[in-house]
């Protein structure tokens, strides 16, 4: 698979050289549950609360607001969840969330709650006055995610959560796509809860972590044990906590440096591509973008792109099989999005494969239009 070029980090990335370096010696060495009160026990419970202190660090938080959680996912669910009982019967997010956001919103909305949609600019951001425009003084939750996950977009937190906490509102953001490209530091932004998962943070598959805000009050997630401090139960996955908490150290240490080389690759191949409308956000992280290829279908050249060589996606790795355009697309008002294909870059992009991959797309759009055989 080595002749493969990969361009769909946005769905997962690489374990880290240095992240799996750390989780090793807990896969056998060290295999002891952090549960354990005796000595041996300790070992692992004392890897767990450094990886805890990382992660809390990497995003200006405290470490007693860090609840690791198997991913980005179950921590989207919790943050819904946390509203379940709330007084407040409104929530509202962005029409650009990620899947997991949407269902929990909807699953609620079927539990007697109404739910409002935000739309993006054609910028593909969502603004502090269109959000006002939906806030009532009986909305709970505000949830938008840091950084879009089709087209890279970086929403304006901190404005977007005073104005939900002026309505006396809790803020949720989804910072999954955000943790390698931004600086995030919770204490300034106000945000209440964040989710990140490991797996896009060149950490394990399996892992991530909920921050909650001091103060904030939630519903357990899993019961049975005093795990988490009482509100996830459960034996915590040492090794990959433990990778986790690499990662997070090793993203906010190197992140000048990787975002150098990530808009590096994202330049050359928009420079090499010949064909297609990469669509422009207002402002977005380079390691994302979507381009549209009018009279191709997305689907059908991502396939024919596969067969070539390049690995990307159709909108996200979660809606993959799905017959519709991008959601996010569709809000921005970007025309033809169903003709759309996403490519994002990582660390292990190198620009020579930037170039090449960009080559291989402009003969696959020919092909597929039919102008060379």
């Amino acid at each position: 698979m080595t002749d493969r070029i990969y361009l769909d980090y946005a769905a997962t990335a690489p374990v880290s050289d240095k992240a799996f370096a750390a989780a090793l010696p807990y896969y056998k060495d060290i295999f002891y549950n952090p549960s354990s009160a005796h000595a041996l026990g300790q070992l692992a419970s004392s890897a767990t609360e450094r990886a805890r202190e990382k992660c809390a660090t990497a995003i200006g938080a405290r470490a007693d607001e860090i609840y690791f959680t198997s991913g980005g996912t179950e921590a989207i669910n919790w943050a819904f969840s946390s509203v379940s009982d709330a007084e407040g019967k409104h929530i509202v997010l962005s029409a650009i969330e990620h899947d997991a956001a949407i269902a929990c919103a909807e699953n609620l909305r079927s539990r007697g709650f109404s739910v409002d949609y935000v739309r993006p600019d054609a910028d593909g951001i969502v603004t502090a006055d269109a959000l006002e425009a939906v806030l009532r003084d009986d909305t709970a939750l505000v949830c938008v995610m840091t950084v879009n996950n089709i087209v890279g977009s970086v929403q304006p937190i901190k404005e977007l959560c005073a104005a939900a906490h002026r309505r006396g509102a809790l803020f949720f953001t989804d910072a999954v796509q955000a943790m390698n490209a931004l600086d995030i530091d919770v204490s300034d932004s106000g945000v209440d809860m964040l989710a990140v998962s490991g797996h896009k943070l060149y950490a394990p598959k399996g892992v991530g972590f909920l921050y909650i805000r001091r103060g904030v009050s939630v519903a357990p997630m899993m019961l049975g044990g005093e795990q988490e401090r009482g509100l996830r139960a459960g034996t915590l996955d040492v090794p990959s906590v433990v990778a986790l908490g690499a990662a997070a150290e090793e993203a906010t240490a190197d992140r000048e440096k990787n975002n150098a080389h990530v808009k590096a690759v994202r330049n050359e191949f928009l420079r090499t591509l010949d064909c297609g409308a990469p669509v422009v956000c207002g402002r977005a992280v380079d390691d994302i973008v979507s381009v549209v290829f009018d009279g191709v279908n997305g689907g059908r050249l991502a396939v024919a792109l596969s067969c070539a060589g390049v690995c990307c996606s159709v909108g996200s790795a979660c809606s993959a099989g799905s017959a519709v355009p991008p959601r996010t697309l569709v809000e921005m008002g970007v025309k033809n999005a169903d003709s759309s294909v996403r490519f994002s870059f990582g660390r292990g992009t190198t620009v020579e494969q930037a170039a090449k991959a960009a080559r291989i797309v402009n003969d696959a759009v020919l092909r597929l239009k039919g102008q060379i055989v």
